[in-house]
């Protein structure tokens, strides 16, 4: 039962320990620690696994040569005769002779006899930002319906090799889709992960919703996984009320990449392939959460919960998340508030025991703003990793040991503040009337050879590098605050993983983010905020080229759904974000890429779909065609426009 006491020289206490938190309420000053009413608890609380699926409209097919001359056959069958496509993504592919076979054809050169039947082949790349590969691309103006046999021969022997000489990629008009997804983001060693498929029609689906199941068209579907060791498991997957599935569980943490191809029948009776890819990162290990809150200190107005662990790491970091929930005098339970934030792994004391212990923030003005409510309990508690937003533990509940309120006479609880958001700021962090000499730091994203934004067209700026990386949005955020932390206060201009970077540091961390005025705090082009389809592609592309930047999981469907979760709204405010795509005229097939545009939905801009550049909560700056993700593309590359890069100048906050 919880008292209220109005004395102001009263002591808060924990009633299990009798014991004053007399030191700062976390080691690492620089966390914010995270709070929001509970109006805002349905857009904390990570989505359901089977909405964050892929939508794939081609195949992406190993090509496997043998024999001394190198050689490869494959028998593909293409439901749409419409906008067909074969992409070649291989260091070698130059070298090759592809011979193809449509339905009732007789075999011809791709390249010598191609542009005679109206074939059109072009050089491009594959992939995103700094990390490209080399692919060839024929698209077919009078293609055939139904199965095409293509041969390879490389010319060189083929050595025994588990690892493919390259892909091909099949793609046309087809409206049937394959929906994909992971059915769950507590992916940790030893617990299950399954995967799931189902076909779909285009032409009646929304991305808003999970696409209906299109019945009886899926004959055979198999996963192949690639475990952290490079081991390929193999699986098939089992029909349930036409929804394919089947899980694994993971032995080791790291990345497991996991492609599934379909085969099937479309309802007009043509014969299908698609495949899709999954990249899925496992922790190596989770942990169970307690059923009590172990202590209850205080510091001000902030009360320290220590949430008892087992499984996890002394000194390692979290994500938190929980619901604060009490009850009325009729025994109604009533959400209050949000708390979370970064959080590390404690041991801490109690009546002479020590106990592992995650650390959570809690202003005690969340729960004066409900003064009729007792018994308090969190709810829906979850623990994430800061790297992957891979989830580590959760709890449905957790209860409170009664304790004393501290003295709020005089305290102002019914209008929310910052610090009640975001904890106490730092003393040693000026504020935004003590902070001239700010910058604008001007930042790249992944894989970048280094700044992309004309620094002609801004002023008072700095730019921030870390060339040819791949990093998590955490490490990319720490990055940016090290980087800033010269600075009294900064603003920053950002594209691609720059700004989904920029907005994690804001979320989670004290930086000169929080020192900076002006009109708009971050400004984003073409950041990928809910992840792109080719982050899972680049990775089985990692297998042959053995180059580029590896794999990044917080830029996928899935790694992108979890940070999410975790991204408050008052945060989101802060963001001011752009979003492009090609020219699109009627007299000629328009992309940004050749290459990217057979796995992405239109509008795009060789990278990101529209749809998926978008930031709930955020403010939408627009969309503007006749701009690409990078240079190189068939449109000028979006940092680039000088009449956008202007105005996020005179609108940055420094």
């Amino acid at each position: 039962m919880l008292r209220k006491v109005f004395n102001t020289r009263s002591l808060f206490f924990c009633v299990a320990t009798f014991s004053i938190f007399a030191s700062s309420v976390f080691a690492q000053n620089d966390f914010k620690q995270l709070a929001g009413p509970s109006e805002e608890i349905s857009s904390m609380q990570l989505p359901a696994p089977s909405m964050n699926g892929q939508r794939s409209k081609a195949a992406m097919i190993p090509i496997m040569p043998t024999g001394e001359r190198g050689s490869w056959s494959v028998r593909i069958p293409v439901d749409s005769a419409e906008d067909v496509k074969l992409l070649f993504i291989s260091p070698n592919s130059q070298d090759w002779n592809i011979r193809l076979a449509m339905p009732n054809e007789k075999f011809i050169n791709l390249r010598q006899d191609g542009y005679a039947r109206g074939i059109e082949s072009g050089q491009s790349t594959f992939g995103f930002d700094g990390d490209n590969f080399p692919s060839e691309v024929f698209t077919f103006d009078n293609a055939k319906r139904g199965i095409w046999t293509i041969q390879i021969t490389t010319n060189q022997r083929a050595e025994n090799r588990e690892k493919p000489a390259g892909y091909l990629v099949v793609s046309s008009k087809s409206p049937y889709r394959l929906y994909s997804y992971v059915n769950t983001f507590e992916t940790v060693v030893g617990k299950p992960i399954g995967l799931f498929a189902s076909l779909f029609d285009d032409r009646v689906s929304s991305e808003s919703v999970q696409p209906q199941v299109l019945r009886g068209t899926i004959k055979k579907a198999v996963m192949a996984i690639e475990t952290p060791t490079g081991n390929i498991e193999r699986y098939s997957l089992f029909n349930n009320h036409d929804v394919l599935g089947n899980s694994f569980i993971p032995s080791a943490a790291g990345k497991y990449l996991v492609q599934i191809t379909v085969n099937g029948m479309t309802p007009e009776g043509t014969s299908f392939i698609r495949t899709s890819e999954h990249l899925i990162q496992v922790a190596d290990k989770g942990g169970k959460i307690g059923t009590a809150v172990s202590n209850i200190t205080r510091e001000d107005l902030h009360l320290r919960l220590d949430l008892p662990v087992k499984g996890l790491s002394v000194g390692q970091r979290v994500i938190c998340y929980a619901e604060v929930w009490g009850r009325d005098e009729k025994g109604n339970s009533k959400a209050i508030a949000w708390i979370g934030g970064m959080s590390l792994v404690e041991n801490a004391n109690e009546r002479g025991r020590t106990k592992t212990v995650v650390p959570f923030s809690l202003d005690a003005r969340w729960l004066a703003r409900e003064s009729n409510l007792t018994n308090y309990t969190l709810k829906n508690v979850r623990l994430q990793d800061p790297d992957y937003s891979t989830v580590l533990a959760t709890s449905d509940e957790v209860s409170l040991s009664s304790f004393d309120m501290p003295e709020m006479k005089g305290v102002e609880f019914n209008q929310i503040t910052d610090e009640m958001r975001m904890g106490k700021r730092p003393a040693n962090l000026p504020k935004q009337t003590e902070a001239p000499g700010g910058k604008l730091l001007l930042v790249h994203g992944y894989c970048s050879g280094g700044n992309t934004f004309p620094t002609s067209q801004f002023t008072n700026y700095a730019v921030f590098s870390d060339p040819n990386k791949n990093r998590t949005h955490d490490q990319f955020a720490n990055l940016i605050k090290n980087f800033g932390a010269q600075f009294p206060s900064f603003g920053i201009v950002a594209h691609s993983q720059g700004g989904a970077a920029s907005l994690h540091l804001y979320t989670y961390y004290w930086s000169g983010l929080d020192s900076a005025t002006g009109t708009r705090l971050i400004q984003s082009v073409g950041t990928p905020y809910q992840g792109t389809a080719l982050a899972g592609n680049l990775a089985l592309l990692g297998q042959i080229f053995g180059a580029g930047c590896g794999s990044n999981y917080d830029l996928s469907y899935g790694g992108a759904a979890a940070w999410l979760s975790g991204i408050p709204s008052w945060a989101r405010a802060k963001v001011y974000y752009h979003t492009t795509s090609f020219t699109d005229v009627w007299w000629r097939y328009d992309y940004c890429n050749l290459a990217t545009d057979v796995f992405l939905g239109d509008p795009e801009d060789g990278v990101v779909e529209q749809s998926k550049g978008q930031l709930s909560g955020a403010n939408n700056l627009g969309h503007k065609t006749g701009w690409c993700h990078t240079s190189g593309m068939r449109d000028p590359a979006q940092t680039s426009d000088s009449s956008r890069n202007a105005n996020m100048n005179a609108n940055a906050a420094r």
